[in-house]
């Protein structure tokens, strides 16, 4: 009976490790039946769960005072995940932001660029498109001094004999 005991002894922090592990996965709803948010929420409790676990278990097993530095390491687990969470979601929105930024630029180059193919003369719409260059000479107004450039101006006229 003793040997059993000092086997159980042993064994009691995988035995308790293994019992949470399973309840976490147990009462943790999947990725495919939940949302991008619950998903988080659900990897943030269990990383939070591991490390207070992890904490607690390494407090009470290097230490004098089992309950107390259990207790410590716990704390000290917990705060751990916590900071792992807080950095890896803060990372995450980042990615976010930049994503979701990246999506609007495309969309307005594209937006352009199918007005840009819209305003295009088509081979037998009964217009022709000419491209004229204009000097602008340099100018004073105001305070603010204009250099002397060139412009090109677009103008679509009706083919003639139509």
């Amino acid at each position: 009976m003793n040997r059993f005991l000092d086997h159980l002894a042993f064994a009691q922090p995988y035995l308790i490790a293994f019992g949470l592990l399973a309840v976490v996965l147990l009462l943790a709803p999947g990725c495919a039946t939940a949302g991008a948010g619950s998903a988080g929420r659900t990897r943030d409790f269990a990383t939070t769960a591991a490390t207070t676990a992890a904490g607690a278990y390494v407090g009470a097993n290097n230490a004098h005072d089992g309950a107390k530095d259990a207790a410590v390491g716990a704390t000290a687990g917990f705060v751990a995940g916590e900071a792992l969470n807080f950095f890896n979601n803060k990372a995450q929105r980042e990615a976010y932001l930049a994503g979701y930024e990246k999506g609007q630029s495309n969309a307005v180059k594209q937006q352009y660029w199918i007005a840009r193919e819209n305003q295009r003369a088509q081979a037998d719409d009964g217009y022709e498109e000419t491209l004229y260059e204009v000097p602008i000479p340099a100018s004073d107004q105001g305070g603010v001094h204009r250099e002397a450039t060139k412009r090109v101006i677009r103008v679509v006229l009706p083919k003639e004999g139509l």
